[in-house]
């Protein structure tokens, strides 16, 4: 799959956007940049796909115990997502971001009366699973 530069921005943006860290440069005009974040990722050389989705989840839904194939950023667009792995439990809110990394088994829920929608960035080595199902 082939971005364009434009691609890039927009899943750059979406996955970045409203976390801790400060990138400065200048914005278009007319651009209002609400937040942005730099996640450092170590990868091994090689091809790689970069995957964006956007993910809804309904109030009371789960997603089950899993894990990637590459580095994972997640943006929470909008409601409350709750987070559980070997390190234990978190609430990520709309506006926050929070990355994966390849193989950490984790699952999520939304335990709130609202749908959760969340922007995710995967960066999947050529022929790795992007997501894997965990018993």
């Amino acid at each position: 799959m082939r971005f364009s530069r434009w691609h890039v921005a927009l899943i750059t943006l979406l996955a970045a956007a409203g976390a801790g860290a400060i990138i400065a440069y200048a914005a278009a005009p007319g651009l209002s940049i609400v937040g942005t974040a730099k996640f450092p990722i170590d990868v091994k050389a090689g091809d790689y796909d970069l995957i964006a989705q956007v993910i809804d989840l309904p109030s009371g839904g789960t997603l089950p115990k899993h894990t990637h194939g590459g580095p994972t950023v997640v943006y929470v667009i909008t409601g409350t997502l709750t987070l559980t792995d070997a390190s234990g439990t978190k609430t990520v809110k709309a506006g926050e971001s929070f990355t994966e990394n390849a193989g950490v088994v984790h699952w999520g829920s939304n335990q709130g009366t609202t749908s959760v929608r969340v922007a995710v960035s995967y960066l999947i080595p050529k022929g790795a699973d992007v997501i894997t199902m965990v018993k």
